[in-house]
């Protein structure tokens, strides 16, 4: 993978699933009328990885001078995107056994990838990480330790996303919502109960998340002296 060595934290959650269906459902139809009804910013990733897909931070720590640096580091403030969202704050409120620390929409649109990597700051070490497709079809699939799966809409699953993960979408564009959760024993619980999955092998799949992300910047990021070199640092 093409990214810097990662120590994780010596509180790092033991995550021994690829993917973990938890027994909760989510009504999305209006959190995506509310979604595609809102004048959303949608920023373009500032990790390597995710080059080409987009993302709206809803919830999260202090911004650090860069567009996502609330991600990093937790904190749970709501971002100013959450205002115009009155439902999705609803859910992340209620629909979880703790509040999240963080929340974004992740945005993918046709024919995007995120390729291969581990997620490397301390909080994303000592957090669970939840997803709830919101938009998506069955040629989006999330990619980890090897094995791909789709996540329908609605479903809410943990991921682990402290082993190499990535993801593929060859259909129209999808909308995840993610968070990250504390290990509280509400949460603890929850993961507890939930089904793994192991996915599916794809290796020419594997082949495409496995190139170097840096192959591929967008021309708009080219003369920023400053993000391509803050992206060779991760």
């Amino acid at each position: 993978m093409y990214q810097r060595r990662h120590v994780p934290s010596p509180r790092a959650l033991p995550k021994t699933y690829r993917f973990l269906r938890l027994p909760l459902a989510i009504d999305v139809a209006p959190i995506v009328a509310e979604i595609e009804a809102a004048d959303i910013t949608w920023l373009p990733s500032q990790w390597k990885w995710h080059l080409g897909t987009s993302f709206c931070i809803l919830r999260g720590g202090e911004e650090r001078g860069w567009p996502g640096s609330r991600l990093t580091s937790g904190g749970g403030i709501d971002a100013p995107a959450l205002a115009g969202l009155p439902r999705l704050r609803e859910l992340l409120d209620t629909a979880f056994p703790a509040r999240p620390v963080s929340a974004w929409l992740g945005l993918s649109p046709p024919d995007s990838r995120i390729h291969l990597h581990v997620d490397n700051t301390p909080h994303w070490d000592e957090h669970h990480r939840f997803h709830v497709p919101l938009i998506t079809t069955p040629a989006a699939r999330l990619c980890v330790a090897g094995r791909f799966l789709h996540l329908p809409a609605g479903s809410v699953w943990a991921f682990n996303n402290s082993v190499p993960h990535g993801a593929e979408n060859l259909g129209p564009p999808r909308i995840h919502l993610m968070v990250d959760l504390p290990p509280v024993p509400h949460v603890e619980a929850l993961v507890a109960a939930g089904t793994p999955e192991e996915g599916a092998k794809d290796p020419e799949a594997i082949a495409r998340l496995s190139r170097d992300p840096m192959e591929s910047i967008p021309e708009a990021m080219q003369s920023d002296a400053y993000l391509l070199w803050r992206l060779a640092q991760q």
